[in-house]
């Protein structure tokens, strides 16, 4: 990362009242720092929760122009920090990422009463999320 990218990046967080992650050296931090990001996990998390909706829900579909202007504006958001493209993939990736929303989505299921090979129910909270207008709920739509 140049010094320049590093700079705008510092500049941008500061702007915003976010901290500056481009002190992370190492992939490992940078996950790290954007697990705990709640900005970025609360939007990756309503994704994966419309995600498996979608996927397990035949009567539900994504929006599928909202949902690519809000992966975009995710994505963004992470590049604003001071992230690369390569940082960002590798951070989607890691196992640790992935593992960690895979059990906070499970339970969030759970607690809305979706149960695994029950399309129903995913299609209930489906639903749901849509009625109540959620972040969720704006990615998705009945047919």
């Amino acid at each position: 990362m140049s010094i320049k990218h590093a700079a705008f990046g510092a500049v941008v967080a500061a702007t915003l009242g976010l901290a500056a992650p481009a002190q992370a050296t190492s992939q490992e931090e940078i996950n790290a720092t954007l697990q705990a990001d709640p900005q970025i996990w609360r939007d990756l998390f309503s994704l994966a929760v419309a995600d498996e909706i979608r996927k397990n829900c035949e009567t539900i579909e994504a929006r599928t122009l909202r949902a690519t202007g809000f992966v975009l504006g995710l994505y963004n958001e992470a590049r604003s920090r001071g992230y690369s493209r390569q940082e960002i993939r590798a951070f989607q990736t890691a196992d640790s990422t992935e593992t960690r929303m895979r059990a906070e989505v499970m339970a969030y299921f759970a607690e809305h009463g979706v149960r695994e090979g029950a399309p129903d129910t995913y299609c209930a909270l489906g639903l749901s999320e849509i009625a109540a207008g959620s972040q969720a709920g704006e990615l998705l739509r009945a047919r």
